[in-house]
């Protein structure tokens, strides 16, 4: 008979998992969690499956970045044989830092760890910010950052342990039937918020005392050097592991101070039965491993203390059969939001037959590559990692431009529709992924009548030159706007052009057509509402993925790079949402004289910033082969 713990295929699929490297990833953090979180792992089978594995992703993705980061630099060394920081574990850990917020930026990992992490975090709408707390205890841990005092222990506690307590916890109180967070649910009681906070502090402290050994080995002590001086340890003492009876002294009293801080339970009792039964585990098994270190202090210093079997089974084996009962007689409340598994793009169980017959179509009419730029000039080499994924263009000007040569402004519209073309192009031979384009705001209906049907007859005119049935090219075109008072050629031809285009898998070009920012994000906060009224969806629990799953293209990525010509500096209502992060770029150049070579030219500015997202500069990552854990 399989062990419980070895979940199955058929248990990930029961729990919405059929993709096999998400699998792969989430059994990545189940085996990270069970070597290095044992009472985490033992309380995380009290769960119920969906709860479970969500528990694995949040805490195992973190051991997995622990251990890669402590992996020996020499060739075929092993994980945790170096003996202080030693040059690189920083560099490995920013490198994975970085990926994972590319990939959450993208809505996908590239590695199945990180893709398991961000499964979870957008399964059950979960913020980023709190795992930065944990990316920041990780750092501190590479840097062995050193505590003078209680007060500075404490403070670290706050900012980087607590967080992550408390969002866990949070997972629980959703999954119990409650929503927000512990805050809200301590709300009228002010002293549960500080009790939340002590018993992440009593873990805190217990784990300090029981990885000893370990920091040790890093030439690091965790604790804070007024804990040393108040029972007259020395330092040199502990780095030489010379047990002595001031520092078995130590021990037992910090051990008692941590058992003080656990048994002021901050525990809501009005939680799912089963939830209140992992919570009350998940204290008794710190209580156990404080006992185990208090009785035998001096081996701290060479081990981790085991938590004693019969002591721990004697635990564990009737909450086990309490959790089934509660789980049985009170079901699993609140289920995740649906999230697809992610299947990469064209890939045949995907598209079905459907796409069998589209793919076909396209071996009769192949995509033909750019044409070159007629000055022969080519792209630019970037790094793939200062390569912006997404540029969205204001192409303005266009009416200027026409105006100042005694042209009518029709004519201006013409020869900007040519110059978006030349823009397409240049975009496909550097290799950009997603491009943007504001061809006709809600606000342009203000124009002369003239030019509005100019407009009008360019927007058909424009897709049948990208659209090119004969010589396709790999650019898949999408169309994000409302159809209120577009005439019915110009909606015909943008659905056309994108159930054309929709198995091309090179540039993804985005047409704002009778697009304004506020009224897309107005009408995707309407049919959230609609929804939340229906009961489709926990208003407790709408986050920011969850809301840009209503916009007008929810898989268009966050915008790295936002171009306006026509020398005005303002983004004039253009994907608010999108572009938060933007870097932008204005250029006095009215739109019909730009070309791809303006386009390469601001790329290239764009790979010269620095990208911070309200970071500050790190380590700069080195290039290595991977940063993914496989």
């Amino acid at each position: 008979m399989r062990h419980p713990a070895v979940p199955t295929t058929r248990f990930y699929q029961r729990c919405g998992i059929r993709d096999a490297d998400l699998r792969r990833g989430y059994e990545a953090c189940r085996r990270a969690t069970r070597t290095a979180g044992e009472i985490e792992y033992a309380v995380s089978l009290l769960m119920p499956p969906p709860l479970r594995i969500a528990t694995w992703a949040l805490l195992g993705a973190g051991y997995c970045v622990d251990h890669l980061v402590d992996a020996a630099d020499a060739p075929g060394g092993e994980a945790g044989s170096t003996g202080g920081p030693g040059p690189g574990r920083a560099e490995r850990l920013e490198a994975w830092i970085s990926a994972f917020e590319a990939d959450l930026r993208d809505g996908r990992g590239t590695d199945p760890v990180r893709q398991a992490l961000i499964h979870t975090m957008l399964t059950w709408n979960l913020p980023p910010g709190f795992l930065h707390t944990q990316f920041e205890e990780l750092r501190q841990d590479v840097q062995g950052k050193q505590f003078a005092t209680w007060k500075e222990w404490r403070r670290n506690s706050r900012l980087v342990v607590v967080p992550f307590a408390l969002r866990a916890a949070s997972l629980l109180l959703r999954a119990a039937g409650l929503s927000g967070e512990p805050e809200a649910i301590a709300a009228g009681v002010p002293e549960a918020v500080v009790a939340w906070q002590t018993a992440a502090d009593a873990v805190y402290l217990t784990d300090s005392l029981v990885d000893l050994s370990e920091d040790l080995g890093r030439d690091h002590v965790p604790l804070p050097q007024e804990a040393l001086d108040e029972a007259g340890v020395r330092r040199v003492d502990l780095l030489s592991r010379r047990a002595t009876p001031a520092f078995e002294d130590m021990v037992r009293r910090l051990a008692g101070r941590a058992r003080t801080w656990l048994d002021r339970t901050p525990l809501p009792r009005v939680l799912h039965p089963a939830v209140s039964i992992a919570f009350d585990t998940y204290t008794d098994l710190y209580r156990l491993r404080l006992k185990a270190a208090a009785d035998a202090p001096a081996a701290l210093l060479h081990r981790r203390p085991a938590l004693p079997r019969g002591a721990r089974l004697r635990l564990l084996l009737p909450a086990r059969a309490k959790a089934a009962l509660a789980w049985g007689l009170f079901p699993f409340p609140i289920q995740p939001g649906p999230l697809p598994d992610p299947v990469p793009v064209g890939a045949p169980e995907q598209l079905g037959l459907a796409g069998e017959v589209r793919r076909l179509a396209a071996q009769r009419s192949p995509i033909v590559p750019p044409t070159p730029h007629t000055s022969g000039a080519r792209p630019p080499k970037l790094p793939p990692e200062a390569m912006p994924r997404h540029v969205a263009i204001i192409m303005d000007g266009n009416g200027r431009w026409a105006t100042s040569r005694r042209l009518p402004r029709s004519d201006g519209h013409r020869a900007g529709g040519a110059a978006l073309v030349d823009v397409v192009h240049g975009a496909l031979e550097i290799g950009l992924t997603h491009l943007t384009v504001y061809a006709f705001s809600t606000e342009n209906w203000k124009r002369p009548a003239d030019e509005l049907h100019a407009l009008m007859d360019e927007i058909p005119e424009g897709l049948r030159r990208l659209a090119n049935e004969t010589e396709p090219l790999d650019v898949r075109v999408r169309w994000a706007g409302v159809r209120g008072r577009l005439p019915a050629d110009a909606i015909e031809a943008l659905a056309d052009a994108e159930r054309a285009t929709r198995d091309h898998t090179g540039l993804t070009l985005t047409l704002c057509v009778n697009y304004g920012g506020r009224a897309e994000i107005a009408t995707a906060a309407a049919k959230l509402a609609r929804d939340a009224v229906a009961g489709r969806i926990d208003p407790g629990s709408v986050s920011e993925h969850a809301f840009a799953r209503y916009l007008h293209v929810p898989e268009l990525p966050d915008v790295d790079l936002l171009l306006r010509t026509g020398g005005d500096q303002r983004t004039s209502n253009f994907l608010p949402w999108q572009a938060t992060y933007a870097e932008l770029l204005f250029l006095d150049t009215p739109w019909p004289d730009v070309d791809r070579r303006d386009l390469w030219h601001a790329m290239e500015q764009y790979a010269r910033r620095t990208r911070r997202y309200g970071s500050v500069p790190r380590i700069p990552a080195q290039p290595t082969t991977s940063t993914g854990l496989r």
